[in-house]
């Protein structure tokens, strides 16, 4: 049996679904391992071995201690019990929690599903997660700008979009009426963020803007954009809406911040374009914004420009929609190729077949 570990609520996951796809359509056992943090009341199906404890994911690290020792506990109690030939782990914290079984018992008999940087910035800390790379079956990871950091030349692509979502694939862009619709859909990027947003666009009868997801309808924002008509704020929502929502666009906004994660993600956003055919609006001081530029995929701004509105209406207006829509084709085409590089990998791993790409 294998057990897939995971450190959230699972609609912070949506990755997770290529695993557990995978391993229904083999007939492989296995069980997952979550932290509902959020204390979301979801009826979870028998393998799946629930945390219930409640933890601010915005919140304080110090306050988050107690949380992440006892859901340590929870794993390694888990591991034990259940006795897992092999061990997934999604994202860099789960590895970690269990440093000590993936240098011995468990060397070779996992996948290391890397997502964010988190504090690879210190030696120790790099020194360490790049032990965990070196000892698994093999090592995802969601952008090539992370691989970089660990001058890892062996890893495999694991791009961050899902399957059945490709059932909702658009292939022609929304005709323009009207205001230009820009959508920020996802976990908040930050009031400093969400506020530059209402500052540039609050109050331009050209655009409208919806700022949608978790941690986005916090009282001090709601309150900031009261005064404008044409920005709209919804926190959670249902991932069965996404597709909805996204169709309403005409632009996603993917302007991630410039910091050591950020600088080198490439994240759901990127994906959405692809599949909803929707422009995207980046930042140009990160890998994903000079990466969605020069595919004909958007427009990549810097967001401290006081010109940004003109230049996102002039981009917007000058759209050539078929050049847009074969890049669009051309790109979603790759990453297809190379997720398939991903879900073969996954399938030896669980079958037995193959060996390490270590």
């Amino acid at each position: 049996m294998i057990g897939i570990i995971f450190s959230n609520n699972l609609n912070t996951c949506p990755y997770i679904d290529k695993y557990v796809d995978t391993f229904e359509r083999l007939g492989v056992a296995y069980d997952v391992i979550l932290w509902n943090r959020e204390q979301i009341e979801v009826n979870y199906p028998s393998n799946y071995k629930v945390y219930n404890m409640p933890s601010d994911v915005y919140g304080a690290k110090w306050k988050k201690i107690r949380g992440f020792y006892g859901f340590r506990k929870f794993i390694i109690n888990s591991i034990r019990t259940e006795k897992y030939e092999k061990l997934i782990f999604l994202t860099t914290f789960t590895a970690l929690m269990c440093y000590g079984l993936t240098q011995r018992k468990y060397a070779n008999k996992f996948i290391f599903d890397f997502r964010d940087l988190g504090f690879e910035y210190n030696r120790l800390y790099r020194n360490c997660v790049k032990k965990i790379i070196d000892k698994s079956y093999f090592t995802c990871m969601s952008s090539p700008g992370f691989a970089s950091v660990f001058q890892l030349k062996n890893y495999v692509m694991a791009h961050n979009f899902r399957y059945k979502d490709l059932s909702d694939q658009i292939n022609h862009i929304k005709e323009k009426s009207g205001q230009i619709v820009l959508l920020h859909i996802g976990i908040t990027r930050g009031e400093a963020y969400n506020k530059r947003l209402a500052d540039i666009f609050g109050g331009d009868e050209r655009f409208v803007v919806y700022i949608i997801g978790s941690g986005n309808d916090t009282k001090t924002f709601m309150s900031y954009v009261e005064q404008y008509s044409n920005i709209v704020v919804q926190g959670r929502y249902d991932k069965d809406d996404k597709a909805e929502l996204i169709a309403k666009a005409d632009m996603l906004l993917y302007y991630y911040p410039s910091d050591f994660n950020c600088n080198r993600a490439l994240a759901n956003k990127y994906y959405d374009g692809l599949i909803y055919k929707k422009p995207l609006i980046g930042n140009i001081n990160t890998y994903s914004g000079k990466r969605l530029q020069s595919k004909g995929l958007g427009i990549s701004i810097d967001l401290s420009d006081n010109k940004v509105a003109d230049k996102i209406y002039s981009y917007f207006e000058k759209l050539d929609q078929r050049d847009f829509l074969d890049s669009a084709k051309k790109e979603l085409d790759r990453v297809i190729k190379e997720d398939k590089v991903y879900i073969k990998k996954m399938e030896d791993f669980a079958l037995g077949s193959g060996k390490s790409i270590y």
